[in-house]
């Protein structure tokens, strides 16, 4: 014997109303939001590579902006190579002012009751427009520097840091001679 089970359920009311129409839209929302998601991807890749592209130009126009500049400083330096020495050319024409009238002015300012027991020239060799005086005179004091001093300044040399000192029968003078352009 056999017994047949038949499916005996009741029909039953809907306990809960279907899915609202809107739920309709979430796959049409999931793909909108992937096809979105691929454009913004594609959008940023394509963005990064534009600024790989412009930072590659920038990097290349940096450097020949620095080779230029160094280009630039590399003449500059040469000019104040050459300026620097020129200067330095001036500065020794400068000093290469002629001792002779020094000297002679010095001996043709003596008197008849003074001699010159010592005379010494020497140019400065960092400033050769300015010349150490030394001077010794035996006899005549202090109107006798005055004197030499007086012709000394008539070759449009001026005295710096004069310092004078009186023995017995001498008077020792030293001075630095600066050529002043009048």
């Amino acid at each position: 014997m056999e017994k047949v089970i038949h499916d005996l359920k009741t029909e039953r009311q809907n306990v809960s109303a279907g899915l609202p129409s809107t739920y309709k839209l979430v796959p049409f929302a999931f793909y909108l939001v992937a096809a979105a998601t691929i454009m913004l991807t594609l959008y940023f890749f394509l963005s990064k590579k534009a600024y790989q592209s412009s930072e590659a130009e920038m990097t290349v126009r940096l450097a020949e902006a620095k080779a230029e500049q160094a280009k630039y400083h590399s003449s500059r330096d040469v000019i104040v190579a050459e300026s620097q020495k020129a200067e330095g050319i001036a500065r020794w024409l400068e000093g290469c002012r002629p001792l002779q009238p020094v000297a002679a002015a010095i001996g043709r300012s003596m008197g008849k009751d003074s001699t010159m027991a010592e005379l010494s020239l020497d140019r400065n060799p960092e400033i050769p427009a300015h010349t150490f005086l030394q001077l010794r005179v035996d006899g005549g004091g202090s109107e006798q520097i005055e004197n030499t001093l007086n012709s000394i300044n008539a070759l449009s040399y001026q005295t710096y840091s004069a310092q004078q000192v009186k023995g017995r029968n001498s008077t020792d003078f030293q001075a630095t001679l600066i050529h002043s352009n009048k």
